[in-house]
């Protein structure tokens, strides 16, 4: 019986009852609910334009299509990622390019992300967008990222869907919310059930670039054009039910009972964040003397992340049992665990045969464990998984 999920979602009954709210009313689709919580998403991330859509990955696609990513436009992002990051550029039939990480957090670097943007040159590659990843909630050098980009005349993405309520510090020490598009042109938000704000499915993207939002929104709803000054049949354009699709859009409208569950989630984002770091404290303090185990973060830096992942990497050359081995024994307690991510580039679609430039995404990928981590832990329960975690490693 699995006790503790790697992770879970946090559904109280006033999620419950914005729902029943809704399904009440009638109006399950194109209401007033969508329009809410994008007016919400603007005032908790400070940018000019939200347009939320069904899913994380309709979110990229949307962003990807109207940046103009397709056959000789290609996607530059790192191989330690969820599919959907790199799959969002090949829906638009767009060459995807992997960067090394760093490989003791699995992030994408200015220096990482340049070697790879001169190896493209030299082959040819037209490099069009650059999407960094926030993994686990541990932001990537979004300055650094941004000056790289500039000079590469690439557009830069924030796949922030483990990060919604962090702040970026850059040099000067000055923050900027991730999500307010400070370096990006765009930032995209997934709010997958066990994401910081759940609605079942469902994304965003938010930029401050109005024309982009607009191409945006007439792409989610399969391209469907009401504007009368748009129309290109004048004969027809004051007609009533007239409309014009004059390019490829999708159905990736979000319907209402789950934006009622995310404008309700929503507000409990920052109290779900702050949660997640006593949690990870105290997962610092059971775990930071076992020497085969690398914790994401110390005590003084927990705030550098929104801690969706609880991450460590362990030293699996200097012990004894495997991963394979030790996820399955921690199971047998009733504790999930799970890795983040399979590099890209081992995927049979993505596969390249040489892997020599990934040493940093090999060796985070062989050594990296997510533990479990979600609001509704306590500390009796981090101490019981951390105990059979030592118990394993230590043969005691």
């Amino acid at each position: 019986m699995i006790k503790y999920p790697y992770s879970k979602p946090h559904i109280t009954k006033s999620d419950i009852s914005e729902v029943i709210k809704v399904l009440k009313n009638g109006y399950l689709t194109q209401g007033k609910k969508l329009d809410q919580f994008e007016k919400k998403l603007l005032e908790v991330f400070e940018s000019k334009n939200a347009v939320v859509c069904n899913s994380g990955t309709a979110a990229l696609h949307l962003i990807y299509d109207a940046l103009g990513l397709g056959s000789d436009q290609g996607l530059l992002t790192t191989p330690i990622t969820f599919l959907a990051t790199a799959n969002a550029a090949k829906m638009c039939g767009a060459p995807v390019i992997f960067a090394d990480v760093d490989p003791k957090n699995g992030l994408l670097t200015p220096e990482t992300v340049e070697r790879a943007l001169i190896k493209c040159k030299q082959n040819k590659i037209n490099i069009k967008v650059i999407t960094v990843v926030h993994l686990g909630g541990k932001l990537c050098d979004l300055e650094g990222i941004y000056k790289i980009a500039k000079k590469y005349n690439c557009f830069l993405v924030e796949d922030a869907c483990h990060a919604p309520g962090a702040y970026f510090s850059n040099k000067k020490k000055s923050k900027s919310k991730v999500g307010s598009c400070k370096y990006s042109i765009a930032t995209t938000f997934s709010f997958h059930a066990i994401k910081h704000v759940a609605m079942g499915e469902g994304g965003c993207v938010l930029t401050n670039n109005r024309e982009i939002a607009k191409k945006i929104i007439a792409k989610r709803s399969h391209g469907i054009i009401k504007d009368k000054k748009k129309l290109r049949n004048k004969e027809e354009k004051n007609s009533p039910w007239y409309y014009e699709m004059q390019e490829i859009g999708w159905n990736y409208r979000a319907d209402e009972m789950s934006c009622a569950l995310g404008l309700s989630q929503i507000g409990r984002l920052l109290s779900g964040i702050q949660k997640r770091r006593i949690l990870a404290a105290y997962y610092h303090n059971y775990l930071y003397n076992i020497k085969e185990i690398t914790l994401p973060s110390d005590l003084k830096n927990l705030d550098n992340s929104v801690w969706h992942l609880y991450p460590i990497l362990i030293d699996f050359d200097s012990l004894t049992i495997s991963r394979k081995k030790l996820m399955t024994n921690l199971l047998e307690y009733g504790i999930t665990t799970q890795v983040h991510y399979i590099p890209l580039f081992m995927q049979p679609y993505y596969r390249i045969d040489n892997f020599s430039s990934f040493t940093g995404a090999l060796f985070y990928y062989n050594n990296t464990l997510s533990l479990p981590l979600y609001p509704t832990l306590n500390k009796k329960d981090i101490a019981f998984i951390c105990s059979k975690l030592k118990s394993i490693i230590t043969n005691k």
